[in-house]
């Protein structure tokens, strides 16, 4: 009679223990998604970084700043970021020889962000320039998600 009974509660066993892995394993995959779903419910777009200049510049001038080169050509301004595509060393803009050398690795890019050789594999970003109300030049740097 033992037997019979206690071979007789076996599925029912199997079925608890089952259920109770399987809570388990979903509270544990829970637990491990949890900090991406975290991270995507908080993250919004986070407006660019604006830098105002308030030199006046003529065609063939430029500014170096810290993260960008503002350059005034007879069509208007635009501004070239100095942040190698390579791997993200600040790069100096030679202006003897009208070129960005990045010195870490000794990529080159024209004046207007065009690579010419390196490892680096893209172009420079290009920053937008407007015009603002004062008439300063709003170089906006965009900062993605944050």
């Amino acid at each position: 009679i033992e037997h019979y009974s206690h071979h007789y509660l076996l599925p029912v066993q199997k079925m608890r223990r089952r259920k109770v892995i399987q809570a388990a394993l979903w509270a544990a995959f829970g637990l491990l998604c949890w900090p991406f779903v975290a991270f995507v419910r908080e993250k919004r777009f986070r407006p660019p970084l604006e830098i105002r200049i308030r030199q006046d510049l003529k065609p063939g001038e430029r500014i170096v700043e810290k993260d960008f080169v503002l350059f005034m050509t007879e069509n208007g301004p635009f501004a070239v970021s100095r942040q190698c595509t390579h791997l993200g060393c600040r790069i100096n803009y030679i202006q003897e020889k009208g070129i960005f050398i990045c010195p870490c690795h000794q990529s080159r890019f024209t004046a207007q962000g065009k690579r010419i050789a390196g490892p680096a594999k893209r172009d420079l970003p290009r920053f937008r320039v407007v015009t603002g109300e004062g008439g300063e030049l709003v170089i906006q740097i965009p900062r993605g998600i944050g």
